[in-house]
């Protein structure tokens, strides 16, 4: 159910575009539709757990943790409308790989255009995007649960415009997610317990893509 889902809304952004090109005037002539798809990675470090756990029936507190550099990969495609020359705002959905971890974050965004100093020149441009994450594309093993959470992710980057209209992006930037996982450690009610963690994954955003 989750996949269809997924595939109708896909679906409807891939056939705005059209939609927008076949109207000559009226809304979309005012407003024009604008997709920007790109692909970037996301830079931070990661602190686990590496003894022990937190139960209902037991109690370890003195766990030990360690840091370790990571590097996740995102895929994220923005649709909205340009609401004047420089402003553009709409949805902004996206693919993060946080290891084993899915999420796809939903968000509300907005595109800014900076600083440009001549016409047809490369632009300065901001963006910002508020959203949640959902876990549609994640599969959790036996016992395991995971749920999304907050998503904020602002960047700033540069537009570089092409002769036939689209440009080309780049953008760097800050992401923040939170995500939440329980693990229940056995099914028995006498030594039941269950170990809850909240990970808020902060990460520099390094992004390359299209504008249509």
């Amino acid at each position: 159910m989750k996949k269809i889902q997924i595939l109708f809304a896909l679906g409807v952004l891939s056939i705005l575009p059209s939609l927008a090109q076949d109207k000559k005037e009226g809304f979309f002539h005012k407003h024009p539709f604008v997709n920007m798809t790109e692909f970037g990675v996301l830079l931070g470090r990661n602190k686990f757990a590496t003894n022990g756990y937190y139960g209902i029936y037991y109690q370890q507190p003195n766990i030990q943790y360690q840091v370790q550099n990571r590097v996740n990969f995102a895929l994220q495609t923005f649709n909205g409308i340009y609401l004047n020359k420089k402003t553009s705002a709409g949805v902004t959905l996206g693919v993060d790989g946080y290891g084993p971890t899915v999420l796809m974050p939903i968000s509300a965004g907005i595109r800014r255009n900076l600083v440009q100093k001549k016409q047809s020149g490369s632009i300065l441009l901001g963006s910002l995007d508020v959203g949640y994450a959902t876990t549609w594309l994640n599969e959790d093993n036996t016992g395991y649960k995971t749920s999304g959470g907050l998503v904020v992710s602002p960047t700033i980057g540069y537009k570089l415009p092409m002769r036939n209209g689209s440009a080309w992006l780049i953008n760097f930037g800050y992401r923040y997610q939170r995500a939440e996982y329980k693990q229940e450690r056995t099914t028995d009610p006498i030594y039941w317990s269950e170990s809850n963690e909240i990970r808020n994954y902060r990460r520099m955003v390094v992004r390359f893509g299209i504008e249509f």
